[in-house]
């Protein structure tokens, strides 16, 4: 499969070097506003640069599209290369609004393209480990999920446009949280219903949290309680547990790592075990967290490989998964602000 890149910063090149890891898979032409930026990306894996996006969507040897674009441009992107033909695979988020991803799914609904959302995290491996055990009921029926994911907020970031309402579309929820909330609702299944408070008293950023909590509700009645998070003082934490009837598990990075406890019935003898995967630990403090996203990135794009043609899908996330994402954290908005839960139907619509 040939793939061709919209964006050559950091995320671009984590990307090309994913590829470049795939028998099979090429860099095929590579467009970016910053045309040295292109050139001195295509240059490294043979691929065309482009100076503009529809001189990338012309070419012929390209099959998908990898939106790798701050979010404000995303629908930009995304709506062009669909109506050129082309399968789409879009960073996250998905986009800076709900409206705006409503459009993209069903443009690629019309055009009869695949597009998938970049949730690269799905792929670590504790939290496969925790989706696969939840789903083989080794914890017994699933019952609430607890999810939690922040940083130190305004100093981790390298411009200020990524901390912008305008280019996220909100703040910690968009930002760190946009993960979890996938992570969470992949676990939990479908949300049906949102409540939550978003407060920023401490960067005082218009429209653009320091915190966000949701409390979800599922179609099944599992429910699940969230945080985001610019005010983590301690650096940067991710964890997500799932606790069942019988037992529960804990996904946590960085470092990798997960905790299981099962029981052969509510409040039995506990069963405690634990994996650190060293060897990935190892790898990060020699090649850097780089090496865990282009890993994931890789295992992303297999699967995208293998949906594109008619085989399993895999972990990979859909451009649904994306709004959905995207329509949670705006329901916390707008729970907070009107002060009541936000109901959301199977169809996505609020």
């Amino acid at each position: 499969m040939r793939f061709g890149l919209i964006g050559a910063g950091l995320i671009g090149c984590l990307r090309a070097q994913a590829i470049s890891k795939i028998p099979g898979a090429t860099v095929a032409a590579v467009t970016d506003v910053a045309e040295p930026a292109a050139r001195a990306l295509a240059g490294k894996y043979g691929a065309r640069a482009t100076a503009t996006l529809d001189q990338l969507l012309a070419v012929d040897d390209c099959d998908v599209v990898i939106v790798c674009t701050p979010p404000q441009y995303h629908e930009k992107a995304v709506l062009a290369a669909l109506a050129a033909g082309k399968h789409v695979i879009c960073e996250k988020p998905l986009s800076n609004s709900v409206e705006s991803c409503r459009r993209m799914l069903a443009a690629a609904k019309a055009h009869g393209k695949i597009l998938t959302t970049g949730f690269n995290h799905r792929y670590f491996p504790a939290i496969q480990f925790l989706k696969k055990t939840v789903d083989e009921g080794a914890i017994g029926k699933l019952n609430h999920v607890r999810a939690y994911a922040g940083h130190e907020g305004l100093s981790q970031f390298r411009s200020a446009s990524e901390y912008d309402k305008k280019v996220i579309g909100g703040g910690a929820l968009c930002d760190v949280g946009i993960h979890l909330i996938d992570l969470t609702a992949y676990v939990l299944g479908d949300v049906c219903e949102v409540s939550g408070i978003a407060t920023g008293s401490v960067w005082n950023l218009p429209g653009a949290e320091d915190n966000g909590f949701a409390l979800l509700r599922s179609s099944t009645g599992a429910v699940a309680t969230l945080q985001a998070s610019w005010t983590e003082w301690k650096g940067y934490r991710f964890h997500l547990e799932a606790y069942g009837e019988r037992g529960m598990i804990r996904a946590y990075y960085a470092p990798m790592m997960h905790l299981l406890i099962t029981m052969d019935k509510p409040g039995g003898k506990r069963q405690r075990s634990f994996s650190f995967y060293p060897a990935m630990a190892i790898k990060e403090k020699v090649l850097g967290w780089q090496h865990t996203v282009i890993e994931t990135f890789r295992q992303e794009l297999v699967d995208f490989i293998s949906l594109a043609a008619g085989g399993p899908r895999g972990a990979i996330a859909d451009g649904y998964a994306g709004f959905r994402a995207v329509e949670i954290a705006n329901a916390v908005y707008r729970s907070s602000a009107e002060n009541r839960s936000v109901l959301l139907t199977t169809a996505g619509e609020s």
